[in-house]
């Protein structure tokens, strides 16, 4: 069974890559970390463990067209906080992390996206 997700947005000259691993085989991914990759460098945010809820979160919104923005929220070891907006042709990052006043932002003009969250298929809604 596959234990991992990610999605990438990439456009020249930037690529944000979020990443779940380590599916615990219930609800729950044991490590979620955002990576943007620019001319000059790598910078990764790690948020620790992150439910499957946050993986489709960010799914549907990338897929769809109506949503203005999402957020996750995270207290691994401090408060950790993305936010994507959908703005003109791309979409905006901000990165927080209270612990150390860590404040990012990157903006990503008409990327192209790869999912792979074929791991959602596990999960079939309960119909009441």
């Amino acid at each position: 069974m596959k234990n991992s997700a990610y999605i990438r947005l990439k456009s020249d000259p930037l690529e944000i890559y979020f990443e779940w691993r380590d599916f615990d085989g219930d609800d729950c991914f044991n490590d979620f970390h955002i990576v943007v990759t620019f001319p000059t460098g790598t910078l990764r945010f790690d948020f620790g463990p992150c439910v499957v809820r946050g993986l489709k979160k960010v799914s549907r919104f990338l897929r769809g067209k109506t949503q203005t923005s999402i957020n996750g929220g995270f207290q691994h070891p401090d408060i950790r906080v993305y936010e994507v907006h959908r703005e003109h042709h791309g979409y905006r990052l901000f990165v927080r992390f209270e612990g150390n006043g860590l404040n990012e932002r990157f903006y990503i003009e008409n990327p192209s996206m790869e999912i792979d969250d074929e791991l959602l298929k596990l999960f079939v809604p309960i119909r009441q």
